[in-house]
């Protein structure tokens, strides 16, 4: 399996992260850290474009609601877009799509923060 490549992209008050690759739990602390440098600077407002995304494993899902709780907490919330089929299967198999917000487009994503 590859690693996990993250592009990070500010629009206003969002943010969005670009994940290509697999995120596993080798690669993961990467998307942590990058997370973790979000909230550090008060940014809550987070979209994770994963069109190049391949796979991610229940460990990678795992941080990501972490981090979408945090952000809840902090008046702002964690979208994901762009999903394959397979990787949504994954998230709803493990009933994570009750948590987890996922949308179809990143369009849709920012105006659900606006509204």
């Amino acid at each position: 399996m590859r690693s996990c490549s993250i592009e990070h992209e500010q629009e206003g008050d969002l943010d969005v992260l670009h994940l290509a690759g697999s995120l596993d739990a080798h690669s993961f602390p990467q998307l942590e850290t990058a997370l973790q440098n979000l909230s550090d600077n008060e940014r809550s407002r987070v979209i994770l474009d994963c069109e190049k995304l391949d796979y991610i494993s229940s460990v990678g899902l795992g941080a990501l609601i972490g981090f979408a709780r945090r952000a809840r907490e902090s008046n702002g919330d964690l979208k994901m877009v762009n999903l394959s089929d397979r990787i949504f299967n994954i998230i709803e198999m493990l009933g994570f799509h009750k948590i987890l917000a996922t949308m179809g487009t990143r369009e849709e994503a920012v105006a659900s923060f606006s509204s």
